[in-house]
């Protein structure tokens, strides 16, 4: 009776501290759900029977970029890319020699997974078409990579929009604005319960677009520049004539508005800018340009003078733009004679006789220039 006993006794003791564990089981019917790119991420992988503390490992296959898997079983980290990915866990328990509760280790349970990290939820829409007060306003919003079955709605998280304007949950910006603004601010787009995107966007509203022009008087065969200029608006802006045309010889920039050649005909030109911006706006300016006729001095002769004798003759000319000036450029006149500089007149009396050969200049406010060769005879 006494070694029934030891005999059951030790077969007790056997049993608590020499038999292996319930064979070791990774739970592969728990799955990882899904994730999402750029979004931080974790799963607890499930085991049991065994011993613990269990062994997690990465076993083959490809865990989705940016995870990683923790000796506790954690699938952590944040997914870098989209796609689905399979790779194979191991599971080992901690039987053997050292664990007085589980000597026999157990055998390495190994597991299958498929994970599916999704793309991020982002907003699609990188700038905005700028507003014009008092004008409707209507722009979409966009968003890329949404989650099939799931609405998407949007808000603003900072700043806000231009007065006078609104966005809806559906992602419409909308109203009239009241005058002219900049309003920087995020838009988020997002899912119920878990994905969204942002993006900073920037909305304008410009001023009314203005027309004004800026054109001098201009002289056949001189160089000309003038320009048509606008304010407001949204850039950029487009000039052109729209009513009349340029004296042959000059044209528009369409982007700077600047007039800009060497006209070829003289008269007075009645003609219309128009200036338009990227928002639709135009603004004309109406105005004029005159052209004068090229400078010529039309005096063909002098009379002759005689000395002593009050002599008076006046110079003419063409063309050109007053004032204008005058000057001997070559040549002397006969003694007693001068020139006047603002009318052209010779005036005075002759202190000589003889024939005086001299060249005349005249020069208008452009600083055209004519001359002309004369001969003046003075008699006694």
């Amino acid at each position: 009776m006494r070694v029934t006993r030891i005999v059951v006794l030790a077969a007790l003791c056997f049993a608590v501290t020499g038999s292996a564990a319930n064979a070791l089981d990774i739970e592969v019917d728990i799955k990882p759900p899904p994730g999402e790119a750029g979004t931080p991420y974790e799963f607890q992988f499930a085991a049991e029977e065994g011993c613990v503390p269990y062994r997690f490992s990465y076993l083959n296959g490809t865990l989705p970029p940016g995870l990683r898997i923790t000796v506790d079983g954690k699938l952590t980290g944040t997914p870098t890319e989209a796609g689905a990915f399979t790779f194979w866990v191991a599971l080992d328990d901690n039987g053997g020699p050292t664990n007085p509760f589980c000597l026999i280790p157990s055998t390495q349970s190994q597991g299958e997974y498929t994970m599916v990290v999704m793309p991020d939820l982002a907003v699609k829409t990188a700038s905005l078409p700028s507003g014009t007060p008092g004008r409707p306003y209507s722009v979409q919003l966009e968003f890329t990579n949404p989650e099939v079955g799931w609405p998407v709605t949007w808000d603003i998280t900072q700043g806000s929009l231009p007065a006078g304007l609104t966005l809806s949950e559906s992602g419409l910006i909308s109203g009239t604005p009241a005058g002219p603004d900049t309003k920087t601010f995020v838009v988020r787009s997002r899912e119920p319960f878990r994905r969204f995107g942002e993006r900073e966007l920037t909305l304008r509203v410009a001023a009314a677009l203005q027309a004004s022009s800026s054109l001098r008087a201009g002289e056949v065969g001189l160089r000309y520049t003038g320009s048509v200029s606008g304010s407001g608006g949204v850039a950029p802006l487009t000039y052109s004539v729209a009513i009349g045309s340029l004296p042959t010889g000059l044209t528009i920039n369409a982007t700077t508005g600047a007039i800009r050649g060497v006209p070829r005909e003289a008269g007075t030109f009645g003609l219309t800018f128009a200036i338009t911006d990227s928002a639709g706006q135009r603004a004309t300016v109406p105005t004029s340009v005159r052209i004068a006729s090229q400078l010529a001095i039309t005096t063909a002769r002098l009379p002759g003078a005689s000395v002593g004798a009050a002599y008076r003759a006046r110079l003419t000319s063409s063309g050109g733009l007053a004032p204008k000036q005058w000057r001997l450029a070559r040549g002397a006149l006969p003694p007693g004679i001068r020139l006047d500089a603002s009318t052209g007149a010779l005036s005075g009396a002759a202190r000589a006789a003889g024939v005086f050969r001299f060249t005349i200049e005249v020069r208008d406010r452009l600083g055209a220039r004519s001359t002309k060769t004369f001969r003046l005879r003075v008699t006694r």
